[in-house]
């Protein structure tokens, strides 16, 4: 049997587009949501702070964490997967580092997740945040 030669040419190897995203490009966080998550945090009280401690003025600084992580695909343009923590992550101590190397840290961000979802699809934030995607199908 001898199969047909279709040579893929130079140009049309170069002047397609890629389909999917690369996943940096589905795990960074888009400038509209750290606005969108730093709106949120200071909601209450008019100036950022952590959301898991309250401090508004964290040993270093602050930092936007992915809830479910982005080795594990965690989109970075949906504010309910992301949170204001102080950091950095990789100090001791911190609430970013509690939130991703402890189990309770683990469990804390999967509450807050649900939390920030019922926020953007049943709260006040459904009025701030307008999305096309339904509700999240990995929540209970």
């Amino acid at each position: 049997m001898i199969l047909p030669c279709n040579p893929y040419s130079k140009k049309q190897q170069t002047s397609s587009k890629r389909v999917k995203k690369k996943r940096g490009n589905h795990t960074a966080i888009t400038s509209a949501v750290r606005e969108e998550v730093d709106r949120r945090a200071s909601e209450h009280t008019g100036y950022v702070v952590c959301e898991r401690c309250g401090v508004s003025r964290p040993a270093l600084w602050f930092e936007k964490a992915h809830l479910v992580n982005a080795s594990q695909y965690g989109s970075g343009s949906e504010p309910w997967n992301i949170a204001n923590l102080c950091g950095p992550r990789s100090e001791s101590g911190t609430c970013h580092q509690f939130a991703d190397d402890t189990a309770a840290g683990r469990a804390w961000k999967m509450s807050k997740r649900n939390e920030l979802i019922d926020y953007y699809f049943r709260g006040h934030g459904k009025d701030v945040w307008k999305t096309s995607t339904g509700y999240p199908a990995d929540v209970q």
